[in-house]
């Protein structure tokens, strides 16, 4: 990692940040530290930033204020199919610039490091909120935000979605759960976070909020105990306990905020979609961002990056816990999803959180970008060098399962159209 305190490229003259692929989020943020600086830079302290993360889009705290880790992208040094080593930038290898800043990884070239813009250290408050859905018999002793009605539970996590917009338009971000229980019970949890504004600030900013929940009967107290932390703080290289989790996942555009009769679409799909995990293992999650083309900057703004980033307020997933798939679990699974298409036409999916079975996988990753990738893989590795699943161009091979599953990927890669044993 280098710390480049003037750059200069193109309209782009400010910090920036040479950082190699190998490098991981937690190492990132040492950097950030002992240098004084914030860049993008992923959640999960074992994520790299520079790889696929950045090469899809790359969402965390600070992506509504600065944009996606794609954004920051200024030059990229990548190995080519045919072995070269070059340099891509808006002015040399535009092409793979253009492709390898969200139009998917592992397909266009091999990315041997990246010089991302850097900022001042940016300081982040986080107000957090949580609801519970509770059995009768449990509530002797309510706790704060609890209640026993249904309907006046999804109305809460409602009137916190909606309001989310305008956090989001502060330059803020959401992170949200809501986890079946027991019982036909549920819990909702969500964390706001603020770039660069005092708990003050903060407090005066959510008490709207409250004021609407405590209006339906909600009994809950926006809290006072905020205190801001140095995005990018220092820490080590430790990941969470591995898992087993298939994400599926829908990118919901601003519109569905907007209009009353959509948004009261919007929530009650969610709501559906959600009440399915009591017997079906998997809950909900929510990532709460909008990356703007106004917010992604030079050169962010023309890049490949799915559009329906462009225009998104939650990136909503369904988040499977299944040990084993099979095809009649993803034909459940597509049932409760359809909920979301069906709200949100055009919109897309998160290529990173996403489906490897998502259907439409052209439009729903890519949208209108994915014509011109198709063309720049071609160009670029016509030997078919590199292949991954639903990556541009990757319809000419597909995986011949051995289990019995067709979504598997244990299995030989093969031409589409020619039998395991042609080559």
């Amino acid at each position: 990692m280098e710390f480049i305190p003037s750059y200069s490229l193109g309209p782009y003259q400010g910090m920036a940040v040479h950082l190699g692929s190998g490098v991981e989020s937690w190492e990132e943020h040492n950097f950030m530290a002992a240098n004084n600086i914030t860049f993008v830079s992923p959640g999960c302290g074992t994520v790299g930033g520079v790889g696929g993360w950045m090469s899809s889009g790359g969402h965390t705290t600070i992506t509504s204020k600065v944009g996606l880790g794609a954004d920051q992208v200024l030059s990229l040094g990548v190995v080519t199919a045919s072995g070269r080593f070059v340099t891509a930038d808006p002015y040399t290898n535009p092409d793979l610039f253009y492709a390898m800043r969200g139009g998917g990884g592992a397909t266009y070239g091999v990315v041997t490091s990246a010089i991302f813009k850097a900022y001042p250290p940016v300081s982040v408050t986080v107000s957090s909120l949580r609801l519970t859905l509770s059995s009768p018999s449990n509530m002797s002793s309510p706790t704060p935000g609890s209640v026993t009605d249904a309907d006046k539970f999804w109305d809460g996590v409602g009137l916190y979605y909606r309001f989310a917009a305008k956090v989001l338009d502060a330059g803020g971000y959401g992170f949200s759960y809501i986890y079946p229980g027991p019982n036909n019970t549920f819990s909702f949890t969500t964390s706001s976070q603020f770039p660069d504004f005092t708990p003050a600030a903060v407090y005066s900013f959510m008490q709207p909020l409250y004021t609407d929940l405590n209006r339906i009967g909600i009994n809950v107290t926006n809290p006072t105990s905020l205190f801001p932390s140095i995005y990018g703080s220092p820490g080590i290289g430790r990941a969470p306990a591995p898992g087993n989790t298939r994400y599926r996942s829908r990118l919901l555009p601003r519109e569905n905020w907007e209009d009353d009769g959509l948004w009261n679409r919007t929530i009650n799909a969610i709501r559906r979609a959600t009440e399915g995990g009591f017997e079906n293992d998997f809950y909900f999650h929510g990532t709460l961002a909008s990356p703007t083309a106004e917010v992604a900057g030079w050169a962010g703004a023309d890049s490949a990056v799915n559009p329906a980033w462009r225009n998104n307020r939650m990136h909503a997933m369904l988040m499977d816990q299944a040990p084993r798939q099979s095809a009649e679990r993803d034909g459940m699974f597509k049932g409760y999803m359809d909920l979301l298409r069906e709200v949100s036409p055009g919109a897309g999916s998160y290529m990173n959180e996403g489906d490897p079975g998502e259907p439409d996988w052209q439009q729903a990753f890519y949208g209108y970008h994915y014509p011109r990738l198709v063309g720049i893989k071609r160009a670029r590795d016509p030997w078919g060098v590199f292949w991954a699943p639903t990556t541009p161009g990757s319809e000419g091979w597909a995986v011949r399962p051995v289990d019995g599953y067709a979504e598997s990927q244990n299995g030989r890669l093969c031409r589409v159209g020619r039998s395991d044993g042609e080559e």
